[in-house]
């Protein structure tokens, strides 16, 4: 019976095993009236079969037995599943680096030398079963929480979806309204319409965000192409310049002076930056200016997004990457707010491609998010993106393919 941490381990079951009786019953002596379940075995053989048996919650284990020694029965405790987390003491009476170093090769946690003192045995034997209580307690509450998430994984996938069917519904009959379909639409009415559809297409990048954090919290396989940072630019460019405009905001992308490829997943690749610029028009007011540059040395490739924005705090330059952290309300609109699944998304995908986005900001200044992705090989850069799909069709989708999925994603609303 593995003890709890509340009795401190007064019913755990000991294990002692030598071949020379009075060693046994001298142990047995000592731990007595410490109210244990005492077990004991003049062999090693004899010792693992008590061990199938019993599973016991500590071994005190003798080195030079006939046959089976201590150092051969904690290789096999240690080796089998469900005995390996079994602390093992050896008492042995060579009291030199040679004999510890073997003990702790076969696995095991503690020595004693002979002859043993009583108050030195007490305390070896509790501290290991403290450390064993704090290891099961640590088991019982990762396989909880491993329960947990995958449940909450489960539950996102299935209400993403379920939710996503009515909406597309809701805004594919708004738009036929908005022509007209069903009759004369005065402006009032097609006002109305237009904030329906807003309305529709906010909830829809949500439940994408949801559905890409449910990804990367399960089972997703990146699919790295070779990939021109240049090209990228110029469709981030053009998806992003008119939703700048409309705001009022100076957008420039500058592209990078020589040919730059990376590899990375192309439709997630295209997803963090467009994220990133999304965010920088969101926070960024009437007036103000994003810049998208590129700069790269030998191994990696560096995407600036800077704008001219409401800026972060400085306590909140790390948390803006946790999920569903909102910054200070009084920074941000109601209009600006989200959900702040975004740059969460954003970093976690680009650690899986072996890159990684930060930050640096000044509070009513602005902000510089920088996206660091690695460099293609030399002899993957020489060859298309799209000979590289054809050859391998396992590889990512198209360029284009994964790009209306993410313009439906950041779609201002």
């Amino acid at each position: 019976m593995i003890p709890t941490a509340a009795g401190l381990a007064r019913s755990a079951h000991i294990l002692i095993v030598d071949d020379d009786k009075h060693n046994r019953d001298l142990l047995e002596l000592m731990l007595a009236d410490e109210g244990f379940v005492l077990f004991t075995a003049a062999s090693g053989e004899e010792a693992l079969a008590v061990i199938a048996q019993v599973t016991p919650d500590l071994v005190l284990l003798d080195v030079m037995m006939p046959g089976l020694d201590g150092y051969q029965v904690t290789t096999r405790i240690k080796a089998d599943p469900l005995t390996k987390n079994i602390p093992v003491i050896i008492v042995t009476a060579h009291d030199d680096r040679a004999a510890k170093m073997l003990g702790l090769s076969a696995g095991a946690e503690d020595f004693l030398t002979k002859p043993i003192d009583r108050a030195e045995l007490r305390m070896r034997v509790r501290n290991l079963l403290r450390l064993r209580v704090a290891i099961a307690a640590a088991d019982s509450a990762r396989l909880v929480a491993t329960h947990a998430n995958s449940a909450k994984t489960q539950f996102l996938r299935a209400m993403s979806h379920e939710l996503r069917t009515p909406l597309n519904a809701i805004s594919g009959y708004t738009e036929l309204l908005e022509m007209g379909i069903r009759g004369p639409v005065n402006v009032g009415q097609l006002s109305d319409l237009a904030r329906i559809k807003r309305a529709s297409s906010y909830l829809l990048r949500l439940i994408d965000d949801i559905l890409t954090v449910a990804r990367l919290e399960g089972v997703r396989e990146l699919r790295p192409i070779s990939i021109s940072v240049n090209e990228v630019l110029a469709e981030v460019n053009g998806l992003c310049a008119l939703q700048a405009g409309a705001k009022g905001l100076t957008f420039t992308v500058t592209p990078s002076d020589s040919e730059v490829f990376i590899t990375a997943d192309a439709e997630r690749f295209q997803q963090i930056l467009l994220n990133l610029v999304v965010n920088a028009i969101k926070f960024c007011p009437a007036g103000g200016t994003i810049a998208v540059t590129c700069e790269c040395d030998a191994t990696v490739a560096r995407i600036h997004v800077r704008d001219t924005g409401v800026g972060i705090r400085a306590l909140d330059l790390e948390r803006v990457f946790e999920p569903f952290l909102q910054v200070d309300p009084v920074l941000t609109s109601t209009t600006t707010q989200g959900v702040g699944l975004g740059l969460s998304i954003s970093r976690e995908l680009a650690r899986a491609m072996l890159g990684d986005v930060t930050v640096q900001s000044k509070e009513g200044v602005g902000s510089t998010f920088t996206l660091t992705i690695p460099r293609a090989p030399v002899t993957a850069a020489l060859e298309p993106c799209a000979e590289a799909a054809a050859t391998s069709p396992a590889l990512a989708p198209s360029f284009s393919s994964g790009l209306g999925a993410s313009v439906r994603s950041f779609s201002a609303p």
